[in-house]
């Protein structure tokens, strides 16, 4: 799965970019707003497939502000799914960013375990599935615990062989 990041604080950046590498996924960070807007509006890359399969979107950008970003990409019927990660927490600015298009919206300071359960119920919705679990004969991949099972018995692989066992188990009999 690839992610970017849109993220000018540089320690949250470097720790929320390592933590989402340990787990399997392709992280393109960027800091300022205008950035974000540009990366996430490709459709052509990087992915193969084109775009990318999740934007974790900061509100508080220099040059262009996260809710200015997510309009633009709405009204650019750019439909990648968009976590907000803000510090910015009044009701208030948690509704405009929902209205503005954002999938789900946490507060700063968060714990990157929430964090990760956030996205992955957001891939879910994304790939129509709400099933925690995905079963192919005898194999079951649960992508929460990004763990696999083969009759029972676990399957050890590297976070690459993850990360494509993941993407082809999404679309099930299509050319990936």
């Amino acid at each position: 799965m690839r992610v970017l990041l849109v993220e000018d604080d540089a320690m949250i950046g470097e720790s929320v970019k390592t933590a989402l590498r340990q787990e399997g996924f392709t992280v393109d960070w960027v800091t300022d707003g205008d950035a974000g807007l540009d990366a996430a509006s490709d459709q052509h890359g990087p992915r193969a497939d084109g775009g990318y399969d999740l934007v974790l979107l900061d509100l508080g950008l220099p040059r262009r502000s996260g809710i200015d970003v997510l309009k633009t990409l709405r009204a650019r019927n750019v439909r990648t799914p968009v976590l907000i990660v803000t510090a910015r927490d009044r009701i208030i600015e948690r509704i405009a960013g929902l209205e503005a298009g954002a999938d789900d919206y946490l507060v700063k300071p968060y714990d990157l375990n929430e964090m990760l359960a956030r996205i992955n119920a957001i891939l879910r919705r994304a790939d129509g599935t709400r099933a925690p679990e995905r079963r192919f004969g005898g194999l079951c991949i649960s992508p929460s615990a990004r763990t696999v099972t083969r009759h029972g018995a676990p399957v050890t692989l590297t976070p690459r062989e993850w990360a494509i066992l993941d993407r082809l188990s999404h679309r099930p009999g299509q050319v990936v």
